[in-house]
C-alpha cells in the first residue's frame, strides 16, 4: 500500500481503537452504582444514604453486602433497618410488616393517605431544551376524555408563525384546529412567532394539563384543550424570568404544574395557586452538569442534586423553605484498581457523548499522568522493534512520532498495518 495510503489506516485505527477500548473496559469493569441514593428520614430527622460498595468486605457472603446504609452521622443500618426509616418510600413493605398505619410528627398515615401525599420530579440536563433533539410535533390531549384513560389526538401541534396542526394519520395540515387554537392564542395576547412549547406528551399520566408556550417576547402562555375547543391563559409568570425550560409533571396532588429552569439557572416550582413561581433553594446547582430529583412526602420537600462525584441534598418543610442540608462525595467518584490500570495502558479515550446531552458530542479524554508510563512503555516496544525488522529512518521517525502521541493505539495500529 502506499505511504499516504497506510497512514490513513493507522489513524483510522486509532480512532476506533480510542473509542471503542473505553466502551469495552466499561463493559468489562463498569458494574457499579455510582450514584448514591440519599434521602431524609423522617423518622430520625437525619439524612440517610445507600451506597454500593466498590470492593467486597471480607467474608461477605450476604446478598446485600455489596450495599452500605448510613445515616449522616456515620450509623449503619441493614437492608430493613434503612426502608424503615423511609417509610413513605417503603411503605408497601412497611404494610406487609404490619407497620401501618404509621404516627409521626402527632399525625397518622396509612397506605391510601401515603401514597396520595407522595411525588416525585425529576429534571435531567439532557431534558433541558436545546440540550436533546426535541419533538418536532406535540399531541394536545383532550383534558376531559370522557373515557378512563387518556387518548392521543390524530393531530399534532408545532409553535412558529402560528400554531399548526398536523393530521397524522394523513400527514395533512389541519387548517380548522390551526386557525381555531392560533386565534383563540391571539386573543390572550400570545406575540407569534412561538419560541418554545413544553409539555408531557403520555397517556401515562393521570390527566392532562396540556401545554406551556413561550411567546416571541418570553411571556408564557398554559394551552389545554376541554371538550375539544382551546383553552388559554396568559400566566403572570414575568419574562424577565427568562424561561429556559420547562418539565410539566402531572399528579393528582395538584400543588404544582412542573419545573420551570430560569436563564439564571435557578429552579422554581409552577405552582396551581394563580401559576406562582416558588423558587427552590439550591446551593452549588448546575442544569447543565447535575440530575435533580424532588422527593415529596407528607412531611417534607427533599430536594437531591448530583454530579459525577457530589450528591447533595436540602430537605424543606411544605412551604420550600430549607431546614437541613448535606453533602456526600460518592464512592463513584474515586477510580477502581482497574480504572488505574486502564488509564496507565491507555493515554486517552475518545468519547461520542458527554452523558448531559442527547446530541453527539465527540470529545478527548485524557487519562492523566500515569498515561505517559504506557506512551514510555509503547515508544520503547516499537523501538526496539523497528531496529530488529531495519525499518528505514524515514518510517522509525514517522511510526515513532504516532507512538509517541497515541502510546498503545499507535503501536498497535502500525504492527498490524505494516508497510509494503
Amino acid at each position: 500500500m502506499t505511504r499516504l495510503s497506510r497512514y490513513a489506516l493507522v489513524l483510522a485505527a486509532i480512532v476506533v481503537m480510542a473509542v471503542y477500548a473505553p466502551l469495552l473496559f466499561d463493559m468489562a469493569f463498569g458494574e457499579r452504582v455510582k450514584t448514591t441514593h440519599l434521602f431524609y428520614s423522617p423518622v430520625i430527622k437525619k439524612f440517610v444514604w445507600r451506597d454500593k460498595l466498590l470492593e467486597m468486605p471480607d467474608g461477605a457472603t450476604e446478598h446485600h453486602a455489596r450495599y452500605v446504609q448510613m445515616d449522616e452521622d456515620g450509623n449503619r443500618y441493614t437492608r430493613q433497618e434503612f426502608e424503615k426509616l423511609l417509610p413513605f418510600i417503603y411503605y408497601r413493605n412497611m404494610e406487609l410488616w404490619g407497620l401501618l398505619p404509621l404516627e409521626l410528627n402527632g399525625q397518622n398515615f396509612d397506605r391510601e393517605t401515603i401514597k396520595a401525599r407522595r411525588q416525585v420530579s425529576e429534571f435531567k440536563p439532557e431534558q433541558i431544551a436545546g440540550r436533546s433533539p426535541q419533538e418536532q410535533l406535540l399531541p394536545l390531549i383532550e383534558s376531559v376524555p370522557g373515557n378512563a384513560r387518556l387518548v392521543f389526538p390524530e393531530q399534532r401541534f408545532r409553535l412558529g408563525d402560528e400554531l399548526e396542526f398536523i393530521n397524522a394519520d394523513f400527514n395533512r395540515r389541519d387548517p380548522e384546529l390551526t386557525k381555531t387554537y392560533t386565534k383563540a392564542l391571539k386573543r390572550k395576547g400570545f406575540v407569534f412567532p412561538g419560541r418554545m412549547a413544553f409539555s408531557k406528551p403520555t397517556i401515562l399520566k393521570p390527566f392532562d394539563e396540556g401545554a406551556f408556550l413561550v411567546d416571541a417576547e418570553g411571556s408564557v402562555f398554559h394551552l389545554k384543550r376541554v371538550e375539544g375547543r382551546p383553552k388559554a391563559v396568559k400566566t403572570p409568570i414575568s419574562p424577565k424570568s427568562g424561561v429556559r425550560s420547562i418539565r410539566v409533571s402531572e399528579n393528582t396532588r395538584q400543588e404544582y404544574y412542573g419545573l420551570l429552569l430560569a436563564n439564571d439557572d435557578t429552579l422554581h416550582l409552577i405552582g396551581y395557586d394563580g401559576y406562582k413561581l416558588t423558587p427552590l433553594p439550591l446551593e452549588h446547582y448546575d442544569p447543565d452538569t447535575m440530575d435533580f430529583k424532588m422527593i415529596v412526602n407528607p412531611l417534607y420537600r427533599t430536594a437531591v442534586y448530583s454530579d459525577d462525584e457530589i450528591v447533595r441534598a436540602v430537605v424543606m418543610d411544605p412551604n420550600y423553605r430549607p431546614l437541613a442540608r448535606y453533602e456526600h462525595v460518592m464512592p463513584g467518584a474515586g477510580k477502581t484498581f482497574a480504572e488505574r490500570v486502564f488509564n496507565t495502558v491507555t493515554p486517552f479515550g475518545l468519547k461520542l457523548k458527554d452523558g448531559t446531552s442527547g446530541y453527539l458530542s465527540p470529545g478527548f479524554v485524557f487519562h492523566g499522568p500515569s498515561g505517559f508510563i504506557s506512551i514510555g512503555l509503547a515508544l520503547t516496544t516499537y523501538l526496539v522493534i523497528a531496529r530488529r525488522k531495519g525499518h528505514t529512518t524515514a518510517r522509525t521517525c514517522a511510526d515513532g512520532g504516532l507512538v509517541a502521541l497515541t502510546g498503545m493505539y499507535g503501536l498497535v495500529a502500525v504492527l498490524l498495518l505494516p508497510a509494503d
